[in-house]
């Protein structure tokens, strides 16, 4: 599971810095957590690939965080794709879409866009898979807002190939049953259960994605234990009145959720344009006094959980 950091800053871009856009690729599939203005530029910058994006996560309808789909859809379509897309955001999200797909006159997609709504207040999955489940709750915005929490199903445990060699278990679809869980009975009679070549299930990975947000529970819970949790961190300490005002979260609380809720590792992203140079310096010492290991997010960084 690797994350690509699209775009860091908050309300405006700014020279170096690009607005509200986060991908997951996991298994060759591509998750996008918000999409603010220039995303698809950034994602054909990143090497991102398109082809495998299935599912797309807005967090709540303010331009910087969704000015980006209008583009991006018209690129997947023109690109020929066939297999169909998934949004995913807050009541009002569908008619942002609609109107981006029939204006100026209804557009023609060689693929199918699914929107799903999601009803204010919702606190527990929203959609599963095999594989994996993406939770959200309500966070404290302005106007409705919503974190996501991508958690990763247990895995299955790793095949000790040099047991199997040596209990005689020969290649082919016999191993593959042994590691979903059966046992085989082998050529010469003998039985040979799953415990004897296979560990124990390994925990999935988890990922949570918080923001626009004031210092909240919710985030709290979302991140619970994740890998990686990346929140918004739009002011400093001085600007703590300001980041109550407009709802959103300073850097030490930020990293204040990430320590509270053992996130294993914490990215602090979405700054003021305010920020810049020598002044991003002393946001990230201020989030570095509760959360050490703390990293500044960056335009196109990439993080491997």
């Amino acid at each position: 599971m690797e994350v690509v950091i699209l775009g860091t800053s908050s309300a405006a871009p700014t020279v170096r810095r690009g607005l509200s856009s986060l991908a997951l690729i996991r298994e060759g599939e591509t998750f996008l957590f918000d999409c603010g203005e220039g995303t698809q530029f950034r994602m054909l910058k990143a090497e991102i690939p398109r082809r495998k994006l299935h599912h797309i996560f807005i967090t709540h309808l303010h331009g910087d965080h969704i000015f980006g789909l209008g583009g991006l859809l018209s690129s997947l379509n023109l690109s020929e794709r066939e297999p169909p897309l998934h949004i995913h955001g807050p009541k009002g999200i569908k008619r942002f879409v609609d109107f981006m797909t029939t204006f100026p006159r209804p557009t023609k997609f060689g693929f199918e866009i699914h929107v799903h709504e999601i009803a204010p207040n919702t606190d527990g999955p929203i959609w599963e898979t095999r594989d994996w489940i993406v939770y959200t709750a309500p966070l404290d915005h302005t106007i409705p807002a919503m974190g996501f929490r991508l958690q990763e199903k247990d895995l299955l445990g790793r095949f000790d190939s040099e047991t199997a060699d040596q209990l005689g278990v020969p290649f082919g679809p016999e191993r593959g049953r042994l590691q979903r869980g059966e046992s085989i009975v082998l050529s010469d009679g003998r039985t040979i259960s799953p415990e004897l070549v296979v560990g124990p299930p390994r925990p999935g990975k988890a990922f949570a994605y918080c923001t626009d947000t004031a210092y909240c529970g919710a985030a709290q819970r979302l991140s619970v234990g994740v890998d990686l949790l990346v929140h918004e961190a739009t002011y400093g300490d001085a600007e703590l009145e300001l980041a109550r005002d407009r709802k959103h979260s300073t850097i030490r609380q930020a990293a204040t959720i990430a320590r509270d809720a053992e996130a294993k590792a914490f990215v602090a992203t979405h700054f003021s344009t305010r920020y810049e140079g020598p002044s991003l310096d002393v946001l990230a010492k201020e989030g570095r006094e509760v959360y050490p290991s703390l990293m500044m997010a960056k335009d196109l960084m990439r993080i491997e959980l």
